[in-house]
């Protein structure tokens, strides 16, 4: 009986679902699971955890190997075995796509977001050429200052045409055209200061705006947006606050919220590990009391194998987020068969391991894996190893030092990402990363302590 013969049937209908979506190359979509939610949805658990099982989330019997650094993101830490390189791409082709961040323009995981209660946070650095001051283009103010400029253009334009000279029927057409042009453009800058506000955060080197967008069919809400960008060095940190509102208190009240929160923010070395209660996004930290809900989803990977993607994703359980099913994910994950080729006489990749699926440890709690390792052979001995690995705890409903924690390490195919030059390595090499982050992983100690680790 082969591996695939020995899962399929044993899987339920729901299983068969997941599994499919993996074949069609849906694992993103499977580990998006997570979505944005609302910072109120908190449903009561049908038990509490015990002070046994709140303790294993500090992975007391854990002891850090030599020679390795610590990394933190949301309220999770954890070991890596080199430098890290986070997804800090500006894709300015898409600004829309801001808060979903990228290493380059094709490599990326597109469901890669950070949420903080209802702020939206990214990171951005100059990566491949592309500075990331570009960002600062797609802002209200700089896109009025580009349709001023572009009537200055115009308005010389017509001056030349108006020179001291019979003017003819072709350039009256013109002109008029073009004032027709001017006053379009008039309305489109008189519309952003209609539609926007400047947000002054009291912070140094920051820029802001408030905004709102209708929220509801019938157009008696509105949403009340802000956004603010902090240069911090060699990144820009953008925050986006989103909130329904009914009255200008509202929208006072959403601001102060907002401001607290940038307050709060500061900016963290590479494997600094703060001590205060909080949140680490990458170089940067949001100090708060432990209890904001979080969906964080990142994926990281290191310069010697950039083909090679370690996604970690975590944050509060909740009713519209319970992934309590991840012994499903990782059956599924193991389950995995090779694409069909794309055209005849492709070469196929052939599975020579399955991992799991299996209970593994994840720092001091019980975390389920499953994977599959294939080997894509090539004219000349230049094939190389393709995997993906999945492992992951569900968390715990109601429990804030219980959050889901999902790592799920997996190659990029270099068709799909030109910019990849380098094969990935083999599959022992970055297992072994893996295994760290996952070995490692463990609630960061902060001073005071939750409270719900401090209860007898």
């Amino acid at each position: 009986m082969s591996s695939d013969e020995f899962f399929f049937p044993k899987m339920g209908s729901v299983c068969r679902l997941v599994v499919t979506l993996l074949l069609l190359g849906g694992v993103p979509d499977v580990l998006k699971a997570v979505e944005l939610h609302d910072e109120h949805l908190q449903d009561k658990p049908s038990r509490f955890p015990t002070a046994d099982d709140l303790i294993k989330v500090t992975a007391p019997d854990y002891k850090k190997p030599i020679g390795v650094s610590s990394e933190c993101l949301g309220r999770m830490m954890f070991e890596v075995n080199g430098a890290v390189e986070w997804p800090l791409y500006y894709s300015h082709k898409y600004p829309k796509g801001i808060f979903s961040r990228s290493f380059s323009v094709n490599i990326r995981d597109p469901y890669d977001r950070m949420r903080f209660g209802d702020t939206l946070v990214a990171v951005i650095a100059s990566v491949n050429g592309v500075e990331k001051e570009k960002v600062f283009e797609a802002t209200p103010r700089a896109r009025v200052e580009a349709l001023k400029k572009y009537i200055e253009e115009k308005n010389a334009y017509i001056a030349r045409l108006k020179k001291p000279r019979k003017i003819t029927g072709a350039n009256k057409d013109e002109i008029k055209d073009q004032l027709e042009d001017i006053k379009r453009l008039e309305t489109t800058i008189a519309k952003y200061g209609t539609d926007y506000e400047q947000f002054e955060t009291g912070l140094p080197n920051s820029e802001g705006y408030w905004t709102s967008e209708d929220s509801s069919e019938g157009q008696v809400e509105r949403d009340s947006i802000l956004r603010t960008y902090l240069t911090r060095g060699d990144y820009i940190f953008v925050f986006e606050s989103r909130t329904p509102i009914k009255t200008p208190s509202d929208k006072e009240a959403h601001k102060k919220k907002f401001s607290l929160m940038l307050s709060n923010f500061r900016t963290r070395a590479a494997n600094e590990i703060p001590s205060e209660r909080g949140v680490c996004i990458p170089f940067g930290f949001i100090q708060d009391n432990g209890d904001t809900p979080i969906e964080f989803k990142q994926t990281m990977r290191f310069p010697d194998a950039p083909g090679v993607f370690y996604t970690l994703s975590t944050g509060n359980v909740n009713a519209r987020n319970n992934i309590k099913a991840t012994p499903l994910l990782a059956m599924a994950e193991a389950a995995i068969s090779p694409p069909p080729p794309e055209k005849s006489g492709d070469p196929v990749p052939k599975v020579i391991h399955r991992i799991g699926p299996k209970m593994v440890k994840m720092g001091g709690l019980s975390a389920s894996q499953g994977g599959v390792q294939l080997k894509l052979d090539l004219p000349g001995g230049k094939g190389y190893e393709i995997y993906s690995v999945f492992t992951g705890y569900g968390g715990w409903l109601g429990a804030s030092v219980l959050p889901y924690v999902l790592v799920n390490m997996r190659t990029m195919n270099k068709n799909l990402a030109p910019e990849l030059k380098e094969i990935p390595p083999p599959f022992a090499a970055s297992r072994n990363r893996m295994d760290l982050v996952v070995k490692s992983m463990r609630w960061r100690p902060t001073a005071p302590p939750m409270p719900e680790l401090t209860r007898n």
